[in-house]
C-alpha cells in the first residue's frame, strides 16, 4: 500500500524523466533523543498517572526516489512504541536536497510533512490519545554502493494535534477532551536501502545506459 501510494504521487516526475535517477527502499529504525515525550501533558491529563516516554523505538519502511542528482522525494511509514504505554503510527512525505557528495558519501537536508497518532496509557488503563499533523525537517549523511545505501539522520518533528482526549477505563465515566498543545520531538534515524544507486551514464541514450538496467 505504501509503495503504491508513493508510486502514484511520484509518477508525473518519473514519466517526465523516463525513470528515476536512483531509487531505494528498506527498513528504518528511529528513536526520540530529546526531549522526553511529551515535554508535558495538558492540564486535563496531569495527575492521572500518565508518564512521559523516556525510551522509545520506531520501526518502519523508508522509500526514496532520486529524480535528479541533487534532489529526491521520499516517504516512510513507521510505528513507535515506548515506556509509559506509548504507541504511535506515522506516515510522512519528504523532499531532500543533496548539498555535497564525494566518494559515494553525500550530505542531505530536507523538509516534510504527514500525519499520525499518539497514545499514552496509565496503570489504571486510561488512555491519552490524539491524531496529529506532522511538520518535519531532517538532515542526514549516507553512503552508497551500486545496490545499497546506508543513511544516518537527525530529524525534528513538530506534532500538531487535530484534537486530543482522554479515554477513561472506568465504566460510566465519560471521555474528556484535552486542551491544545504543540509537541516537538528531536530524534535519530537509521535506514538501510536496497535498490539501484548507480547514476545513469551521460550520453545520447541517457538512462538506458545504466549498467544492468532495464532494456
Amino acid at each position: 500500500m505504501l509503495l503504491l501510494l508513493w508510486t502514484v504521487l511520484l509518477s508525473p516526475f518519473a514519466q517526465a524523466e523516463q525513470g528515476p535517477y536512483m531509487w531505494g527502499v528498506g527498513p528504518t529504525l528511529n528513536t526520540i533523543v530529546f526531549p522526553s515525550h511529551p515535554t508535558d501533558f495538558p492540564d486535563e491529563a496531569e495527575g492521572l498517572g500518565f508518564e512521559r516516554t523516556g525510551f522509545d523505538m520506531g520501526f518502519g519502511v523508508h522509500a526514496v526516489m532520486y529524480m535528479r542528482e541533487k534532489q529526491r522525494f521520499g516517504t516512510h511509514l513507521w510505528y513507535t512504541a515506548g515506556s509509559g504505554g506509548y504507541g504511535s503510527p506515522n506516515l510522512t512525505f519528504e523532499y531532500d536536497f543533496i548539498g555535497s557528495s564525494a566518494n559515494n558519501v553525500a550530505i542531505l537536508a530536507g523538509l516534510g510533512g504527514g500525519f499520525g497518532a499518539q497514545r499514552w496509557k496509565n496503570e489504571a488503563g486510561d488512555k491519552f490519545k490524539m491524531n496529529t499533523f506532522i511538520v518535519r525537517t531532517q538532515g542526514s549523511v549516507n553512503f552508497k554502493t551500486k545496490r545499497n545505501c546506508y543513511e544516518m539522520g537527525l530529524f525534528f518533528n513538530l506534532l500538531l494535534p487535530a484534537g486530543s482526549h482522554i479515554d477513561f477505563a472506568e465504566k460510566g465515566v465519560a471521555d474528556q477532551d484535552a486542551s491544545f498543545k504543540v509537541y516537538p520531538t528531536v530524534g535519530l534515524e537509521f535506514t538501510a536501502y536496497f535498490g539501484d544507486f548507480t547514476p545513469p551514464k551521460k550520453g545520447r541514450k541517457g538512462r538506458r545506459k545504466k549498467r544492468g538496467g532495464r532494456r
